[in-house]
Parts: C-alpha cells; structure tokens; sequence
C-alpha cells in the first residue's frame, strides 16, 4: 500500500502548495523533536524561538511560520535539507513534498 504522505500532489494554487509544504515540514520537525529526546524548550532555544511559538506549530498550527523558517530550524536542529526540482511529466501545474530521510 502507498503511503499518501510520500506521494507528490498537483497543486493548483500556490497558496495551497506553501500550506502543504509547511505541513510536510511540520510533521518532519515534530518527528525530529520526537526523535532528539529534547524538551520543547531546549529544541527551542536551539532554533532561536520561544517555546510557545514552537508548541503552537508542532501542534498543528503552521500560518504563523514560512516554509523558510521551518527548513531554517531543521538546519539548527542538526538535519541536512536538500532541495530537489525536476520537470513533471504527469500532466499537471507541478507538486510539493518535503519527506524524512534516515
């Protein structure tokens, strides 16, 4: 079975693109707080922020944060982002996905 998560979506407007990716990113980052062991306030320390602002975004709520600062608190936190494009031959106006790698 796929996991639909993993899987690129076409996406129509750019507004919903950059909410998807903040949710991808968002999931990834509460994997990696997850996975340190850190306290919510140690890891947000770590990433320049207070520890309210990080509990509001790992709860769910990514509106008051860019994709950018997201990827920016991954790097602080110790994780390597590459970033890769490629053209889309399926048919539609491009896809979005951030996923973990181990």
């Amino acid at each position: 079975m796929k996991n639909a998560a993993a899987e690129a979506l076409c996406v129509p407007t750019s507004a919903e693109a950059s909410h998807l990716l903040r949710a991808d990113l968002r999931g990834i980052l509460a994997r990696v707080v997850a996975d340190s062991g850190l306290s919510q306030t140690r890891t947000a320390k770590l990433c320049s922020t207070d520890q309210p602002t990080l509990s509001k975004i790992l709860s769910g709520r990514t509106d008051s944060v860019s994709a950018d600062q997201l990827l920016r608190w991954l790097v602080q936190l110790g994780c390597e982002v590459d970033i890769s494009i490629r053209n889309s031959s399926r048919g539609c106006s491009g896809s979005i996905r951030a996923s973990f790698h181990e």
